[in-house]
């Protein structure tokens, strides 16, 4: 049957996380792209921020708190919400209110329970995950095949259950030519130029990338877009590394593609990822990517059968990051083979329409009937 013929679907997720961040916007691109396709979305959340954020972007959204593990009456209160709205299909996008999530579309009845999978620490690591896995989850959606391991070895049986659907992005829009989109950032025009986009938390290891600064040319420059609760310590920390001039914090920008037009290679120094939006952004924008050994780098970065790789995996240490980074940055040419390399990688692995076809077939496949 084709997508045409097929029936749309009521789709309701839920979203717990406190903060808007790149979590949040993946699922919230996942619900416009099904959404496009004719299938009725809602986003339910428990912070007004995200609720807003996600609004703002054209999803239909509803405050429902999921708090701790003992809020039952939570539970109680999303079933009953889901009882009346009556969905196809009920997706949970943050893996700690898993267990709330799906005791509330247990109780409802809802034909079809996803979870996505968006970080590499999200595992079945204590009874209460493994038990809902077990019983209530018809389908685990993995956002990078890394991934798949941890549950299988956890949960052999689940394995029937398990689909890696690489995450999508939008196209970011029109590009601009490399010195307009530093001019219109504040950039300098000569410099040579590393991004980061991510929020200012500690999971996202930004003082390695700063540390990492000392070790490369004195006419490298980074530019950081993002906010969040270590602004104020990362920029003490560049002054005390004495890198005031050649750090640039750009604040949050809703607009990346302006960012990505400007720098001359991506950088991702996090200690924990899924696939990372920014990675896949960059690499749609045909800009190198180098990045930690995290969770989706190695698929998205490995190189093709003639060898072009689209970025690097390193280390760690700061002292590692910037070894890759001086291998590859100062060789204009050899940027520009791996920029050609990741905008192909993109369009063969990583394309938004890709992801919708992947998610749609778990959508309108039958219900697992291996679970208890």
């Amino acid at each position: 049957m084709s997508r045409q013929e097929r029936a749309p679907l009521r789709i309701i997720a839920h979203n717990g996380s406190p903060e808007w961040g790149g979590g949040e916007i993946a699922l919230v691109d996942l619900l416009l792209g099904l959404a496009s396709r004719g299938h009725r979305i809602t986003l339910l959340c428990n912070r007004g921020l995200v609720a807003e954020a996600a609004q703002a972007r054209g999803v239909e959204t509803r405050l429902l708190r999921l708090g701790g593990d003992l809020a039952v009456h939570d539970a109680l209160r999303l079933g009953l919400v889901l009882r009346r709205e009556r969905p196809d299909a009920f997706v949970v996008g943050t893996f700690r209110k898993l267990w709330l999530a799906a005791l509330g579309a247990r109780m409802a009845k809802v034909p079809k329970l996803v979870v996505r999978i968006g970080l590499s620490s999200d595992t079945p690591r204590n009874f209460k995950y493994r038990f809902v896995l077990r019983r209530w989850v018809d389908h685990v959606v993995l956002v990078a095949e890394a991934m798949r391991k941890s549950y299988a070895e956890a949960l052999p049986e689940l394995e029937p259950r398990l689909t890696t659907i690489y995450k999508g992005i939008p196209p970011l829009g029109p590009r601009l030519e490399k010195g307009a989109a530093r001019w219109s950032l504040g950039l300098p025009a000569d410099a040579c130029l590393l991004g980061s986009v991510s929020r200012l938390v500690s999971q996202k290891r930004l003082g390695r990338l700063l540390e990492a600064m000392v070790f490369l040319r004195e006419d490298t420059h980074v530019a950081i877009v993002g906010d969040g609760p270590l602004r104020g310590a990362l920029g003490q920390h560049a002054r005390q590394l004495g890198l005031r001039n050649r750090v640039h914090f750009l604040g949050y920008q809703p607009n990346i593609a302006p960012l990505m037009d400007a720098v001359d290679a991506l950088v991702i120094a996090s200690g924990r990822e899924g696939m990372s939006g920014a990675m896949l952004e960059a690499m749609s924008r045909g800009v190198p990517v180098i990045s930690t050994d995290v969770s989706g780098a190695r698929e998205a970065l490995e190189p093709d059968t003639n060898g072009r790789a689209p970025g690097l995996v390193t280390g760690f240490a700061p002292p590692e990051i910037a070894s890759a980074l001086n291998s590859v940055l100062y060789d204009r040419e050899l940027l520009e083979e791996m920029g050609r390399a990741a905008k192909q990688r993109y369009r063969e692995r990583f394309s938004y329409e890709a992801m919708l076809d992947g998610w749609e077939a778990v959508l309108y496949g039958s219900p697992n009937t291996s679970r208890s």
